[in-house]
């Protein structure tokens, strides 16, 4: 029976140690400040979130930089940004929304530095356009 029990008690070990780690800080208030999930030390994914209850913000990091797809959101729940990040470098496609929605800004990067910048009006019309040379 000892045997069983020391059998059960490590193989429910050895399971938790395999699922993700879990956590979550708080406002004053008890709302929800911060989840973090880990995969280990340096890769997990965060949202960030205002007093309201609502997402901020969330994203991930691979080895300690952030890494992937990142998203901001305004207290009304509205997506206020897009941007992608590789090795903590800046990379991809970065959008930036006003608070109707609209694209008002599209900048593409490449390791950290700017390829092409255009800015749109309220109408989605292109006002202004930049390139790297």
């Amino acid at each position: 029976m000892k045997k069983l029990l020391i059998f059960l008690f490590v193989s429910a070990s050895v399971s938790l140690m395999a699922q993700n780690k879990e956590l979550t800080t708080f406002f004053d208030n008890g709302m929800i400040k911060s989840r973090y999930v880990y995969t280990n030390a340096q890769t997990y994914t965060v949202t960030n979130y205002f007093q309201s209850g609502k997402a901020m913000e969330t994203g991930s990091f691979l080895n300690g930089k952030m890494d992937g797809y990142w998203v901001t959101y305004n207290e009304l729940g509205m997506k206020t940004a897009e941007a992608f990040y590789k090795g903590g470098d800046k990379t991809g496609d970065w959008k930036v929304f006003d608070e109707t929605g609209s694209l008002r800004y599209r900048i593409i990067y490449d390791a950290n530095k700017i390829v092409s910048a255009t800015n749109f009006d309220s109408a989605g019309r292109s006002v202004a356009e930049t390139h790297a040379r």
